[in-house]
This record gives structure tokens, C-alpha cells and sequence, in this order.
């Protein structure tokens, strides 16, 4: 049994909805894919398109039967509604229709390096001093999939409650700029516009390190106002020996975001010296058995060797049809109590849409 079985989804890939397809596909629905127009990276096809069925476009007349007979339509067309889908959609198909920007906005190309400089985050990414950085990959269209896959469901929802289906309208500039959890909203409180900080988390009047050094490799950790946390930190410190004047602060009655940057500064050597001289598996146990909020950082090998995800059985190989390459790349979304039956690790090659016809003859 999958949760979405039967479920038949039609996804109009264009880099904006195709990890939201992977989704449902991973799901069980059975998803059906009309190849981009664009060139994509091989690397990037392989893993947001395996499960599917692939389909070329030698005939756009094939398109519409496809669409009627859909639950879903994933419409991440750019370029404007070259199939005459809107025309033709009954009252039962959920239609999650990505644009670039809001439906009334600017039609401007965009792509994920531009959605990820307007979202936001490439403004606070980085060293003050030096050029943004952007996360790896193709972050916009990621998070833009996410949110047409969470609109897909919504809507399968509501046609459960109502009958029948919904037009949802998907931002893809608008799901990159909710990944940041406080820029945008700061802006809209106060008027202003976040700013690149480095190494530091900026609260009131000073700020904290969030990146340590340890024997072999770093963690991440902020020293914020949080009185238990930093009395079980405080506590292991006191333990090794190294805790030093940390040992004398009421943190009941210390709120840290209003100290001198220089007090900060100087109980800050203390805690990163002992950093430096833990490995960074033993402060990892450390902050999960006491709660000090600490979290390790994966180097991509650790990532990929994680007894964690391995327990979740997250990777998966998957086999490119054409070439017979094979990469491991993550499966399941989560663990859930229902037996999964997963679909196919292979990246099919594109068929002509005119020859497809399995929904027609379910």
C-alpha cells in the first residue's frame, strides 16, 4: 500500500515543480512527466525525476487528454500556457500552477540563482565583508517544489471535503523568501533589511558565535539566553575542569543579549577552547543527553555513512535507463507505519507522449 495509490499526476516540468513531483512520486502517485524545454543537469534529472514516467512532447495535442484524466496538474509552465491547459481542466483536477512570482506580479525569467538573491537569504548568507553565498544545488526550485507538492495535497484534501477540485496559485519567489524564518517579517514589523553577519547571530545588543571548532571538525552552537542550557553546558565544563569564571554567572538573572560585546567575547575563549579539545561525535552525545542545544556538522562523506539515515533507509541507488549509471541519492521522505511500496530507482527515458496510454485504459 502507498499513501497516494492511485493518485494520477501530470507535471508540467520546467525546474519549478519537478522536486514536487519527485515528492508525490515517492508517495505513491503514479506521476507522469513532460520533459522541460531547457537543458537540465544530468546530476539534477537523475535525482528529482526517477519514479516517474517521462514523456517528450511529439504531439502537443497529446497533452490535454493527459490533463483531464489527471487528479493533479503540477503546471510549471514559464513561457505561458503553450497546451491550452487552463481551457480544457474540469472541476475535479487540482491544478497547482507555479509561477515565478505572484499571479498578478512581474513576468520577468527568473532563475533559482535570482529567486535565491530576491528571497533573501543570499543577503544574510555570508561574511560581511565579502560577496553572498548561495547554498549548493537548486535551492529555489527545491523549496518551490515543496510547497506545490504541499499545495497538491491540500488540494486532494479538499476535494475529499467538498467534491471537488482547486486552482492554487504557487509563488515560486514568494516559498524561497518563507525558508527565511525571520527577514522577511522583520522587514514588514520594522522596515528593516537584514544584513550579512558572518559567523555571528546578532541579538539586542551584541552577538554570538555560531560555528566552533572542534578536535575534528566544527559544530554549531550560540550562547543565547537560555539559563538551563547554559547551566548544563557550564556544568561539563566545571567537570573537565576549564569552566573558569563561567562557573560564577547567575544565568537566572544574566541576559546575555544585553552584555558588552567584550564580556561575550571573553566567556565565548572559554567554551571554544574546550571545544577545540573535544571530538566533535562526543560533544554531539553531550548536548543530546544534557540539552545544550549543540549540533554536530556533517561533512558530505559523514552525511552519506550516517547511522541515522541509515536506519531510515533515506539512500537509495538509482539507475539511469539510457546509460545505466548508477548514484545514490535520497528515497523516502520519512518513516511511516504503513508498509512502503517504493517506486521505481530508475530515471526512464522519455517516451513520445502520443504512444502513452496507460491512464486511458484504467
Amino acid at each position: 500500500m502507498t499513501l497516494l495509490k492511485g493518485i494520477k499526476v501530470l507535471e508540467i516540468a520546467d525546474g519549478l515543480v519537478d522536486f514536487g513531483g519527485r515528492m508525490l512520486a515517492e508517495m505513491g502517485a503514479d506521476v507522469v512527466s513532460i520533459s522541460s524545454e531547457q537543458d537540465r543537469a544530468k546530476e539534477r534529472v537523475l535525482a528529482w525525476h526517477h519514479g516517474k514516467t517521462r514523456l517528450s512532447v511529439d504531439d502537443p495535442e497529446a497533452i490535454i487528454p493527459l490533463a483531464r484524466q489527471a487528479d493533479i496538474v503540477l503546471d510549471g509552465q514559464r513561457n505561458g500556457d503553450r497546451f491550452g491547459l487552463s481551457d480544457v481542466l474540469g472541476p475535479d483536477t487540482k491544478t497547482i500552477h507555479v509561477r515565478v512570482f505572484a499571479e498578478r506580479g512581474s513576468s520577468a525569467p527568473a532563475t533559482d540563482l535570482t529567486l535565491m538573491a530576491q528571497s533573501s537569504l543570499m543577503g544574510v548568507t555570508g561574511d560581511p565583508d565579502r560577496p553572498p553565498l548561495r547554498f549548493p544545488g537548486e535551492q529555489a526550485y527545491a523549496l518551490t517544489g515543496i510547497q506545490a507538492a504541499t499545495a497538491a495535497l491540500l488540494g486532494l484534501y479538499a476535494r475529499r471535503r467538498i467534491g471537488h477540485g482547486q486552482r492554487v496559485d504557487v509563488s515560486a519567489r514568494q516559498s524561497a523568501t518563507l525558508a527565511s524564518y525571520r527577514e522577511a517579517i522583520m522587514y514588514e514589523w520594522t522596515g528593516r533589511i537584514g544584513r550579512r553577519n558572518g559567523n555571528l547571530l546578532v541579538r539586542g545588543k551584541s552577538g554570538v558565535r555560531q560555528v566552533w571548532e572542534a578536535r575534528d571538525g566544527h559544530v554549531t552552537w550560540s550562547m543565547i539566553d537560555n539559563p538551563p542550557m547554559m547551566r548544563a553546558l557550564v556544568a561539563v565544563l566545571a567537570e573537565q575542569g576549564v569552566a573558569g569564571e563561567l562557573s560564577d554567572v547567575d544565568w537566572d538573572n544574566t541576559l546575555v543579549a544585553d552584555l558588552p560585546q567584550e564580556t561575550i567575547e571573553r566567556w565565548q575563549a572559554i567554551v571554544g577552547e574546550f571545544f577545540k579539545s573535544q571530538e566533535k561525535a562526543q560533544l554531539g552525545r553531550w548536548s543530546l543527553q544534557k540539552g545544550w542545544g549543540l549540533s554536530v556538522i556533517n561533512t558530505p562523506a559523514e552525511v552519506r555513512h550516517s547511522e541515522q539515515l541509515a536506519s531510515r533507509s533515506l539512500f537509495v541507488q538509482v539507475t539511469d535507463e539510457a546509460t545505466g549509471e548508477k548514484a545514490s541519492l535520497p528515497g523516502p521522505l520519512f518513516v511511516s507505519t504503513i508498509k512502503p511500496v517504493p517506486p521505481a530507482r530508475t530515471l526512464s527515458a522519455p517516451q513520445p507522449a502520443s504512444s502513452f496510454k496507460r491512464w486511458s485504459a484504467s
